[in-house]
């Protein structure tokens, strides 16, 4: 997952993060394709215990890692100081949910809205410490 975001809060602040697509075909696909990779990381079992967190890097940009085990299951790179803090804060809740974004005229589609498809991550106990 790499290249522009977006964000958006759902209910009481549950974040919605994932990539930008021009296509919803490719957007589609990217939803699958979490959904393969939760599956094939966890052996098929949905309780995939998965750390959350977020690296500084020097040009002042952050980078949220995803990460199953020891497995990298998802960057989101280049996430600004102001998209990084809004996700921290929504973060809180220890949820949020993965999912791609389709570039429309009128604005951004969720595919979790529209589509149902996208990863509830829940993980209790995160904690306030996010950056690494």
């Amino acid at each position: 997952m790499t290249g522009e975001i977006a964000l958006t809060f759902l209910g009481k602040n549950i974040p919605a993060i994932g990539p930008k697509f021009k296509s919803k075909e490719e957007a589609v696909e990217c939803a699958h394709n979490y959904l393969k990779m939760f599956s094939w990381a966890s052996g098929g079992c949905k309780r995939l215990p998965v750390k959350l967190f977020f690296q500084k890097k020097p040009c002042g940009k952050y980078t949220l890692i995803l990460k199953g085990g020891d497995v990298t299951l998802g960057r989101l790179e280049d996430l600004d100081e102001v998209t990084s803090k809004r996700l921290e804060k929504g973060l809180k809740n220890c949820l949020f949910i993965l999912t791609p974004f389709v570039e429309r005229a009128g604005g951004l589609e969720c595919l979790v809205l529209t589509e149902g498809l996208g990863a509830v991550i829940y993980q209790p106990g995160w904690g306030n410490k996010w950056c690494t």
